[in-house]
């Protein structure tokens, strides 16, 4: 398998570490605005090559799964193209598709071109439980999400709040409501709640709570879920990516792992 990573941050780092000594995995490719975020990828590990983001598509034919690890401006951007081409995509930045268009138009495309768009789970626990009892009927779903400051800072939903995050001196909820909210205010600090609402009752049923904590220094989620299977809770204390704070590392783990199971003939908790 010949691999493209669009986006060489926190979580494209780390996969690309991750999926480098898997024999399957021939060569990978990374990208991003400039090859300077590439550097300490290229220099250390010998399968990998940076191409520029704007000649992408001279190295396409010899790929066979593109993940997007950038943001959701570029999920927007480059997915549907790859999609047009029938190359296979893994998403990371699954906020985007809370744009019920841009997600029709991607699933639409992936159906009629024999394409396969991949999520994975990501930072949080439970979403094999949400799979299996979407086959039944819920009654509700509720993520609550606790980071620290760090965690948050610049992010829109903070800003045009006022919020002070250095001023908080207890746990406070800085969001409460639905997932399309929370992940339109939280772009890059909420994705496990799109991928929950995608696996669920959507993004205007499930609902969204998040807290800051000045005194912790994890990222943690609670994924509480009730339906006609009964009521099930998991919890997550995630350890933040070093490269980036509003990142969990569990969430670039979680890629690396989905590309194993891709890579493999037998799939255990599907």
């Amino acid at each position: 398998m010949r691999i493209l990573i669009i986006g060489c941050g926190s979580i494209g780092s780390v996969l690309a570490k991750t999926v480098h000594d898997i024999p399957e995995v021939d060569h990978i490719y990374v990208t991003d605005q400039k090859k300077d975020f590439a550097v300490h990828l290229i220099d250390s590990l010998d399968k990998i090559s940076f191409v520029d983001i704007s000649e992408i598509d001279r190295i396409l034919t010899e790929v066979h799964l593109v993940v997007e690890a950038a943001s959701q401006t570029a999920a927007k951007k480059y997915v549907p193209q790859l999609l047009k081409k029938g190359i296979d995509v893994m998403m990371m930045s699954v906020g985007a598709f809370s744009d019920e268009g841009f997600k029709n138009e991607c699933f639409e495309l992936a159906k009629n071109n024999h394409a396969k768009i991949y999520i994975p789970s990501g930072a949080v626990c439970g979403t094999d439980g949400i799979h299996a009892a979407s086959s039944g009927a819920f009654d509700e779903i509720h993520l609550i999400t606790t980071k620290g400051p760090k965690s948050l800072k610049g992010a829109p939903g903070i800003i045009k709040s006022g919020i002070d995050l250095d001023s908080l001196i207890e746990p406070t909820v800085v969001f409460d409501g639905k997932a399309k909210d929370a992940v339109d205010k939280f772009p890059k600090n909420i994705n496990v709640a799109a991928t929950i609402s995608l696996l669920g009752i959507g993004f205007e049923k499930t609902k969204v709570t998040i807290i800051c904590d000045p005194n912790t220094n994890k990222n943690s989620h609670i994924l509480i879920a009730k339906g006609n299977f009964g009521e099930m809770k998991c919890e997550v204390n995630n350890v933040p990516s070093p490269m980036n704070p509003a990142t969990s590392y569990l969430a670039a783990l979680s890629a690396a792992s989905s590309i194993k199971r891709i890579l493999g003939n037998v799939w255990i908790g599907i």
